[in-house]
């Protein structure tokens, strides 16, 4: 596997010894059972019905303390409830997120209870493809219980949204890449000295590599569903457009894509689901050397807790912006990626996902056993292990513990019999 990567050869190991002292006091060990009932009990206790306090339909709460709902949290918990057995209460989230879908398809990236501002739309297509993909999984893997025509319904509106947004310019380098979405925040500073975030109405040209590879998956189970060669054929042109983004110096595809061509932000999901994506294309070398270079590249440690893991990006600035920089800037725990110990377990579990793929279960294993010491007592991971200002916080995050969940459930299988993103 590392034949090929040269002076990379010797990094693949650093994920393995990366030193992180022990904490003064260790927590016992779970068992990976215990763990999974533990993070279940959060993840259930997350739903709340919506859209009012009698409804059955239900979304997950990301924040309780500021009500807010993150619709890529709620498609996550369709996926890890359907492989905990529990279809009825993954239609009640479908019906949930349903009700947020608009009549073009899209849905609100996040929103505060009770109810979306729909004044200026902050839509994000990446989150628009993972809504699709928990609806086309429930379809696809299992022909019983409830909501059918409405996980149909809301897959559907999800894929005319984004293949509405791909662009089909030959010589352009996002040929065949779906743009970023809706809305963008600018920050400035009030007289006050205080930052200040405004949410403007814009439509987004970059296309982000991340976004793609979830829509890429999305678009090939919504074809398996429907049989539709449409779904097919744009995930065929997303593919080819990934493709090109891939960075032989980096080892890994690129962040995004403007009308100038890809940026030079080495980010980890783009190395490992970047990876899992690789490999489902059929580029097994590629796919190899980017699940690699995520596990080694991007290692961290949390030093109060001794977990292990990965961090955001391999290098660049934490916050990005002038106008964050000059006032966020002192008050950073580091000023460049590289430089910060801290562990991001949703981004972890993605290269667990990847070590998977390439034939490394035990390394998967021990990734995600090395969160552990992270886990709270009601059973969540954190989103991450510093408090970035405007970029990641310390609270209990359903991505981070979802995802750990829906790679355990992987690992139990074999692995000719995948079931998430699968080939």
């Amino acid at each position: 596997m590392m034949r090929r990567l040269g002076s990379l050869g010797g990094l693949a190991g650093l994920a393995l010894v990366l030193a992180c002292s022990a904490p003064a006091s260790a927590p016992p060990a779970r068992s990976a059972s215990a763990s999974t009932a533990s993070a279940m009990a959060y993840l259930r206790g997350a739903l709340v019905p919506w859209p009012s306090s009698d409804s059955s339909a239900r979304l997950a709460l990301t924040d309780p303390e500021s009500r807010r709902v993150a619709t890529y949290d709620s498609a996550l918990m369709v996926l890890v409830l359907i492989r905990n057995g529990s279809r009825e209460e993954a239609a009640s989230v479908i019906e949930g997120l349903a009700g947020l879908q608009r009549p073009d398809g899209s849905l609100p990236f996040s929103f505060e209870l009770p109810r979306p501002d729909e004044r200026v739309a902050y839509v994000r297509s990446g989150a628009v493809a993972w809504v699709g993909y928990a609806a086309a999984e429930y379809l696809d893997s299992d022909r019983r219980g409830p909501a059918r025509d409405r996980a149909l319904a809301l897959a559907r509106g999800a894929a005319d949204y984004l293949i509405g947004r791909q662009v089909l310019q030959p010589g352009d380098p996002r040929d065949g890449l779906v743009r970023g979405g809706e809305g963008t925040y600018r920050y400035d500073v009030d007289a006050r000295g205080r930052l200040r975030e405004v949410l403007e109405a814009e439509d987004i040209a970059w296309t982000s590599v991340e976004h793609n590879v979830d829509t890429f998956f999305f678009l090939r189970a919504l074809a398996r569903v429907t049989g539709e060669a449409r779904y097919a054929s744009a995930a065929a042109r997303i593919a080819a457009g990934l493709a090109r983004t891939w960075s032989g110096a980096r080892g890994q595809l690129a962040r995004g894509v403007d009308t100038t061509g890809a940026d030079d932000v080495s980010a980890l999901d783009c190395a490992s689901w970047g990876s899992v994506f690789l490999g489902a294309s059929g580029d097994r070398e590629r796919a190899e050397t980017s699940a690699a270079i995520a596990d080694a590249a991007f290692a961290s440690c949390d030093p109060r807790s001794s977990a292990r893991g990965h961090r955001f990006q391999r290098r660049g600035p934490l916050v990005e912006g002038e106008v964050l920089l000059r006032v966020l800037g002192p008050k950073l725990p580091a000023r460049d990626w590289a430089d910060l110990d801290a562990v991001w377990p949703e981004g972890s579990a993605g290269v667990a996902l990847a070590a998977w793929r390439v034939g490394r279960a035990d390394r998967a294993r021990i990734i995600l056993d090395e969160l552990e010491p992270l886990r709270s007592p009601d059973g969540s991971l954190p989103t991450f292990t510093v408090d970035i200002p405007f970029v990641f916080d310390t609270k209990p995050s359903i991505a981070g513990t979802a995802w750990v969940e829906l790679v355990r459930f992987e690992l139990r299988r074999s692995p000719d019999r995948p079931t998430f993103w699968a080939p």
